[in-house]
């Protein structure tokens, strides 16, 4: 799996028919963090990414069989309720014996203050800007943390290991440390090994899915199978997936994964290796099997990356279409309706975006659409989103869209009812010292 939401059932597949002895599990991204912190902070036993509980409910029986344990970061905000929900489904499910444990340490939020007094500024990487400007808006402070804590919880016997913010690469690099014997500072192998990871961190994307390079020609998307990584002490891998699923492993697809997200390829920073990715190469060695080699790694980086969010308002936004003849000039005409009356009713916004929807909402400004301005146009749907300082004004964008209906020209459609307001979080990227951040290990036996 590789996000919260992404399907469980090639996971359960994986375990039933691919002869895995870790199934590893990516729940996070940045901005999944900052919904698990809101769902905390309304209730206590939330935080974590309640799909972990579905997919150890189809496959935690076959798991205890095969002897498969589970690294994931599904606690999220609140990994102690997610290790507690998984022992009562594991109780309920008649199992006795399973050691579960939770990863700490990464959640650094009740410690900015005295951290910023020892030195730690926190500053926007991006920006510069310092984090006194967003202080009291802050939701959440989070360390991707390295693979230290899970190697210490497989010593300790865990068979499902639960953990917060740690890195994707550090929910595969733990248990290859824990099964090899590699020390922490064996960079050539960490390295190699971080290169596999990130082969197989996002799921269906090394199988197929999101193929740019031959989509149409990927067998059965619909019963995408996940990436199996078979590694070597030294690091290198096959990369497979679950017999008998879709898609495809071949070079193209491998490729196209080992390029995703990771800046300059020769100094890929992590928590626990800088991995040099200039050298891998990538050799067709079967149906659907990839052997990757190639790859080492450097020092890891002396500091660890903070993922911060704040609040950042609300979004007021609503959507209308206009229909044949002279769709795109009443919907320019509708456009000025609504900013008239917003302006009337004394609208405060930070910024607007107005778009076509199926012309330019995916582009914007970066090309020169033309204005759709063709006299058989059909439809036209128009989007404006507006990010406003609080739920009052926010509301407004709606509120004096509805007149469209009756009072703007003619044709005019889909406005519907009232949408939910969307509170806005922005992120917050920085650095601490890697000597503040130290993880921590409990286990829950059922």
């Amino acid at each position: 799996m590789a996000f919260w939401g992404d399907s469980v059932l090639p996971a359960v597949q994986m375990v039933e028919r691919g002869e895995i002895d870790y199934l590893c599990c990516d729940h996070l991204a940045e901005l999944t963090m900052s919904i698990l912190s809101k769902q905390r902070s309304r209730n206590p036993e939330y935080g974590y990414t309640r799909d972990v509980l579905d997919l150890l409910r189809l496959s935690i029986r076959q798991c205890v069989t095969n002897g498969v344990k589970v690294i994931t970061d599904a606690g999220g905000a609140n990994p102690r309720a997610c290790a507690e929900r998984v022992a009562e489904l594991c109780k309920d499910l008649g199992l006795t014996g399973v050691r579960i444990a939770v990863v700490t340490g990464d959640d650094i939020s009740g410690d900015i203050d005295r951290l910023m007094a020892q030195g730690v500024s926190f500053t926007n990487m991006d920006t510069g800007e310092p984090l006194s400007s967003v202080r009291d808006r802050l939701t959440h402070a989070n360390v991707y943390t390295g693979a230290d804590g899970i190697v210490t919880a497989l010593e300790q016997g865990a068979d499902i290991v639960i953990c917060g913010r740690v890195t994707d690469i550090a929910l595969y690099l733990g248990p290859l440390r824990h099964e090899f014997g590699w020390a922490a500072d064996d960079w050539e192998r960490l390295g190699m090994a971080t290169v596999v990871a990130h082969a197989i961190e996002c799921g269906g994307q090394a199988t197929g899915g999101l193929y740019d390079g031959g989509w149409w020609k990927t067998p059965g998307l619909e019963n995408l199978g996940y990436p199996i990584a078979d590694v070597s002490e030294d690091g290198t891998a096959v990369i497979t997936k679950t017999p008998g699923s879709g898609g495809r492993v071949d070079i193209g697809t491998v490729s196209e994964q080992l390029v995703y997200e990771i800046l300059d390829p020769a100094n890929y920073l992590t928590a626990d290796v800088t991995a040099d990715f200039s050298g891998v190469r990538l050799t067709e060695v079967g149906p659907d099997q990839v052997r990757i080699t190639g790859g080492t790694g450097r020092a890891r980086p002396d500091t660890l990356k903070v993922n911060m969010g704040y609040r950042a308002g609300f979004i007021g936004e609503v959507q209308f279409t206009y229909t044949w003849p002279d769709a795109y000039a009443k919907a320019r005409r509708g456009i000025e309706f609504l900013e008239n009356r917003l302006d009337r009713a004394g609208f405060k916004s930070d910024d607007v975006q107005i778009e076509y929807v199926g012309r330019n909402s995916m582009w914007g400004d970066r090309v020169a659409e033309p204005d759709p301005a063709d006299d058989d146009l059909l439809e036209l749907v128009v989007r404006y989103a507006a990010r406003c300082p609080d739920e009052t004004e926010a509301r407004k964008v709606f509120t004096e869209s509805v007149p469209l209906y009756n009072n703007g020209p003619a044709g005019v459609g889909g406005i519907g009812t009232r949408p939910p307001l969307k509170e806005l979080f922005s992120l917050w990227p920085c650095l601490i010292p890697r000597e503040h951040v130290t993880a921590a290990v409990d286990i829950l036996e059922v």
